[in-house]
């Protein structure tokens, strides 16, 4: 058993650790569910603190977060961002987690600069401040100024933190490996995929290049946007494990005195800051996942600028059109489009019945039908329907729990800074474009032209496919038994269906060739056939309403 669980004899210790933590913070019924009392040390059994109290426990795995050092903090502030995994007391409490652990000495620093850098300090800084700006379980932030003049932030990572991070992922693959074997309660959850994905997440974090990048793409994205600063970074002095950066000053988000003190109306920062973040995740599907007041600053003249960008998620177009269902769902009160916006997300579970599915959520959406938009708290919303997806067991991907966590984030900093702040109708602006790009003529076309692709290709593997099963039923090696029923019926829903693709392809054409045609200038036969598409139009819907 003990090579099962430990794997190498090496990590023997590091496992005695995190267990004896455990039963120390008063969490014994966990180490003995997993059967790992063995690997602790009777004396170690016996100094506990005693056993926790539900109330209590919350607090305490935060405790044992803290204690067992920056992977395991990470972990913590990972859980904190997952309703749908634990209990809303524990991501309350593990939210609290602190980020602002020791400092690595300066010398160790100095020592990383200068063997990436590959020369002495003192040609590459006019100044490089000793004391560190921010110290944080993963990295630390000191401020340095460049022989042209320019003040620089330089993110550092802790020395060797890589190797204590591999080796604590190994472990904890190993443990939900354990978990999900011996804790059925946990099954639903899937805790070898919880394990798998945090692995990646953090990987990507520890990679600075990524984070780099990540920038330099925000930069390019909100070039034009003079509501928004995002810091440039210094190429010349960056490197896996450093990132020189723009150095921001600026007021923290959340600080309304400091923002009136500057001149900047709170209300307006509210505005352009949730701006700003509605326009990463609808506009450009890349967002920051970690948008507490911390990460902003406001810089004269309000201007929103975001720091730390370790922490992002990625929303391709077609999750950005469903997570918009499901949102205008909600807020139009609509459970059908809610349940379809779900399934097309993803969001399901083992041995649901869809009737009490049903039922639970029109109870959810009904309860805000007699609220207009203006008084719709649409944090609360999103954190009854978590709750609604907990209950169930749905599965929920990663990148959609970090975009409700933010869209929570940006309602609760934007009713501090002003407390008629309506998330809603910011949303509904970005809502609507989506809803309408699903019907420009021009993408319909496109997804006509790749239907038409993909039934060519059909088609044409289609003769070497039936000669294979021919010559494989020729020599015995395939049994065919035709069952012709409703055969007729199949044809004629074919038939239909091509017929409606392919008017479907001349409606598109002829509204885009009319938009052309009215753009020259030829206002009498585009409105021809803007008016022939809009006949073929409703024959069209009229036609589908029939199947």
């Amino acid at each position: 058993m003990l090579r099962e669980t430990v794997g190498h004899l090496r990590d023997l210790p590091r496992y005695r650790q995190i267990l004896t933590t455990l039963v120390r913070y008063g969490y014994h019924d966990v180490v003995a569910a997993l059967h790992l009392e063995g690997i602790i040390r009777p004396i170690e059994r016996v100094a506990t603190g005693g056993e926790a109290t539900p109330q209590d426990r919350p607090r305490r795995l935060r405790l044992i977060c803290e204690d067992l050092g920056p992977t395991f903090v990470k972990l913590g502030q990972v859980l904190s961002t997952r309703p749908d995994i634990i209990p809303e007391a524990y991501t309350v409490e593990l939210a609290a987690l602190r980020d602002d652990v020791r400092p690595f000495s300066f010398r160790q620093v100095v020592r990383i600069l200068e063997a990436d850098y590959r020369r002495p300090l003192g040609e590459v800084f006019l100044s490089l401040d000793p004391e560190p700006v921010a110290s944080a379980s993963i990295s630390q932030v000191h401020r340095a100024v460049l022989m042209d003049g320019r003040t620089v932030a330089l993110k550092i990572r802790r020395p060797d933190i890589t190797k204590v991070v591999q080796a604590d992922l190994d472990i904890l693959k190993n443990l939900a490996q354990l978990a999900e074997r011996r804790l059925g309660f946990l099954a639903p959850y899937k805790p070898m995929a919880l394990a798998r994905e945090f692995e990646r997440s953090l990987k990507r974090e520890l990679d600075f290049t990524i984070e780099r990048r990540t920038m330099q793409r925000c930069r390019e994205l909100f070039s034009g946007d003079p509501t928004a600063h995002i810091p440039y970074t210094v190429e010349e002095y960056s490197t896996p494990r450093v990132i020189a950066m723009e150095f921001i000053e600026g007021v923290r988000i959340d600080d309304v005195e400091g923002l009136r003190a500057m001149g900047v109306d709170p209300a307006a920062v509210a505005v352009s800051g949730g701006r700003l973040m509605l326009r990463q995740i609808f506009e450009f599907g890349l967002f920051h996942a970690d948008p507490h007041a911390g990460n902003f600053r406001v810089l004269p003249g309000g201007v929103v600028a975001p720091l730390d960008y370790g922490m992002f998620g990625q929303l391709d177009a077609t999750l950005r059109e469903y997570i918009a269902d499901l949102l205008t769902g909600l807020i139009v009160q609509d459970p059908d489009r809610v349940i379809r916006a779900l399934d097309a997300l993803d969001i399901r579970g083992d041995n649901v019945d869809p009737k009490a599915l049903r039922r639970d959520v029109s109870e959810l959406v009904q309860t805000y039908s007699r609220l207009t938009l203006d008084h719709i708290n649409l944090g609360l919303l999103l954190r009854e329907l978590i709750a609604f997806i907990r209950a169930y067991h749905l599965h929920i991907p990663p990148d959609l729990v970090l975009l409700i966590r933010s869209l929570v984030t940006i309602e609760s900093v934007g009713r501090t800074l002003d407390p008629r702040f309506d998330i809603a109708a910011q949303l509904e602006p970005f809502l609507r474009r989506l809803t309408m790009r699903r019907f420009h003529p021009l993408r319909m076309l496109h997804q006509s032209a790749r239907t038409l692709e993909d039934v060519q290709r059909i088609a044409t593997l289609l003769p070497d496919v039936l000669s294979q099963s021919l010559a494989s039923i020729r020599r015995g090696e395939l049994n065919v038994r035709f069952d012709l029923q409703g055969f007729e019926r199949l044809v004629r829903q074919l038939t239909r269906a091509s017929n409606t693709l392919a008017v479907g392809i001349v409606i598109a054409g002829l509204l885009v060739s009319s938009a052309l045609v009215f753009r020259e200038g030829g206002t009498s036969l585009a409105y021809s056939g803007f008016a022939s598409g809009l006949i073929l139009s409703l024959w069209l819907v009229w036609n589908m309403s029939r199947q």
